[in-house]
């Protein structure tokens, strides 16, 4: 759950920093509160003292005077309050004290007057006072950080459960998602939405699905016509040169129309994940068959082939298996030139099979994308790459492509 993850994160930031913070912020506030209190008592007191002196020219009886000096008319002083350590007798030991210096008259007479107060009371009632503050502190925090655990766990409940059911939805299966329910408003308008998305994509998907089998279906029937009318037409002795030409030509585009549609129907298989199968394929014994079946290919281009193949076992559907290895094989095969070269390289980690041919001028990162062609000259449609691209990111496998001069090298990593 990321997002009480990210809370505690919050919270620990919080007690690393701010707390200490918070803390020493809540000492001197404390503190400076009880010395104001003290610095009002003695200002208080020194008012006292002031007018009794100019009243009745003595010193009235107080506990806070500890000295009085007569100064010079012209002396000149600020009133000042200051912390200091008394050493005082009984407790033989210093003792701290807040005293307070100002200046009064008695009858012609400046004087100095000094008064005090014993801060030692007051340090322990500022340690009290921070230590009770901090705990409650402490409390309302602790307090706070498990009832927002508890909120969470609570409020965020059905939102990770079906975060985790739409996370394994599978459009493919007809089983429905049923969103958990949940007593806050705003997850409740949530899930409406994203019910409504789903069925609505899903309605999408078979909508296609279905279009897209119907034309495959739909149209192999009427080009398969096609062809053989192309066929009997050829086969007629009636046709001039030219006509027989234009009948060629026909017949040629029909062929390739009829695998342009069966290779963009098996690029929308792959994509709809429709090859669900799992099987433990024996890439050695595909390779082999695939190389095979290409031996009178390879044998009127008069190409040496050279195969170094361990025995590699892949977890993955056995009949794109098949279309991916024909189609790298094939196109080593196809793009190559006479007399030219083909090596194939087999092992756990990677198949490479490297061919030479002449040099293309598209860059290598759009030969798999649709209908890109290495050379236009050929026959290809451009598409056996794109399906070889699409199996790969089906089955999480990476397929590099690098040419050097007339030499191409793709490489299969498992």
């Amino acid at each position: 759950m990321k997002l009480v993850t990210k809370t505690n994160t919050y919270y620990l930031i919080f007690f690393i920093f701010l707390f200490p913070l918070m803390i020493a912020v809540d000492y001197y506030l404390i503190q400076y509160v009880v010395i104001n209190e003290v610095d009002d008592i003695l200002q208080h007191e020194s008012e006292r003292i002031s007018f009794e002196l100019k009243e009745r020219g003595a010193v009235p009886h107080s506990n806070y005077v500890f000295d009085i000096n007569p100064v010079n008319k012209d002396y000149l002083a600020l009133n000042v309050f200051r912390d200091t350590l008394i050493y005082e007798a009984y407790a033989d030991k210093l003792i701290p004290y807040r005293t307070y210096e100002f200046t009064s008259m008695v009858d012609s007479q400046k004087v100095r007057v000094s008064i005090r107060h014993i801060l030692l009371e007051m340090n322990e009632l500022i340690i009290w006072l921070f230590v009770t503050t901090t705990l409650i502190i402490l409390l309302l925090v602790t307090g706070l950080f498990f009832i927002n655990q508890g909120i969470y766990k609570w409020a965020w409940k059905p939102f990770f459960k079906n975060l985790s059911k739409l996370t394994n939805y599978d459009i493919t299966k007809k089983n429905p998602v049923y969103l958990e329910a949940s007593n806050i408003s705003e997850f409740q308008d949530l899930n409406k939405i994203v019910t409504g998305l789903m069925n609505r994509v899903k309605k999408d998907f078979h909508n296609l699905k279905e279009f897209n089998e119907n034309i495959s279906h739909e149209i192999q029937t009427p080009l398969a016509i096609i062809r053989n009318k192309m066929v009997l037409l050829l086969e007629s002795q009636n046709l001039s040169k030219k006509e027989l030409q234009w009948v060629s030509a026909v017949y040629q585009e029909a062929n390739k129309l009829s695998k342009i549609g069966k290779s963009l129907t098996l690029i929308s298989r792959i994509e709809n994940q429709e090859f669900t199968r799992q099987d433990s394929v024996d890439i050695h014994a595909v390779v082999d068959n695939i190389v095979g079946n290409m031996e009178e290919m390879v044998k009127f281009k008069n190409l040496e082939i050279k195969v170094e193949l361990n025995p590699v076992k892949v977890e993955c559907d056995l009949i794109l298996a098949n279309i991916l290895f024909t189609n790298l094989i094939k196109n080593a095969v196809q793009h190559n030139q006479d007399g030219g070269y083909i090596s194939m390289l087999l092992n756990e980690e990677k198949f490479e099979i490297i061919n030479s041919g002449e040099d293309s001028k598209i860059e290598p990162e759009l030969l798999f994308h649709r209908f890109q062609k290495g050379n236009t000259a050929t026959d290809s449609l451009g598409l056996g790459l794109a399906i070889n691209q699409k199996i790969c990111e089906l089955y999480g496998f990476r397929l590099n492509y690098d040419r050097l001069g007339g030499t191409h090298t793709f490489s299969l990593f498992f």
